[in-house]
């Protein structure tokens, strides 16, 4: 026997994605302002990169749920990193120190979310068997029964104790398996590898 649980919460927030849009449109707005205002040689190209923060910022106010969606969100991310990434090159090429660490930091904000955010589509589960648990993306990422020492899921709630006093607890979607049926499963396996714990352990 064996049961596949899909957590309800997901990797990525929408309010995570919300905050590195208008982190790019604030960093576009000052830059921009500040380059068409005080640059003499390419003030064209400040007023462009203003317009265009203002045009991300009042988007990812007003038409939140639109920019963050899945079909949306990379465009815009792609674009953002371009921006940055051009302005990045041309604040080395000058020796701009200060827009150097502003764009280098935003460039790698915005290539980790552009990898993180596609990984979000990917559900997680935790997957139980005559094994032990395998758990999510954790440190620890599958447990031996004999390394348990409780499971407990209620209310949509799944807890599980170890042995060596860690809690982990996750939000369940809705499942097929019946809560009892899944918490009897894993205390009988519990409770039949209790000889393989270590001496310490009981």
């Amino acid at each position: 026997m064996e049961f596949n649980l899909q957590l309800a919460d997901d990797k990525v927030k929408p309010h995570q994605l919300t905050t590195l849009h208008l982190v790019s449109a604030f960093a576009f707005i000052g830059t921009g302002a500040i380059i068409a205002i005080y640059n003499y040689t390419i003030p064209g190209w400040g007023l462009a990169i203003l317009a265009l923060g203002l045009g991300i910022l009042a988007v990812t106010i007003f038409r939140n749920k639109w920019t963050i969606s899945p079909a949306i969100n990379p465009i815009f991310r792609l674009v953002e990193l371009a921006i940055s990434a051009a302005f990045l090159v041309y604040a080395v090429h000058m020796d701009w120190k200060f827009p150097i660490v502003i764009f280098g930091g935003l460039c790698l904000a915005l290539a980790f979310a552009l990898y993180w955010e596609r990984q979000a589509a990917n559900k997680l589960f935790i997957h139980a068997d005559d094994e032990g648990l395998q758990l999510p993306v954790l440190r620890r990422r599958n447990l031996q029964w004999n390394e348990v020492e409780n499971v407990v899921f209620r209310y949509g709630i799944l807890t599980i104790n170890t042995l060596d006093n860690h809690l982990f607890q996750w939000s369940i979607d809705d499942t097929d398996a019946k809560p009892e049926t899944f918490e009897q499963y894993c205390n009988q396996k519990i409770s039949d590898n209790i000889a393989k714990r270590r001496n310490d352990d009981w």
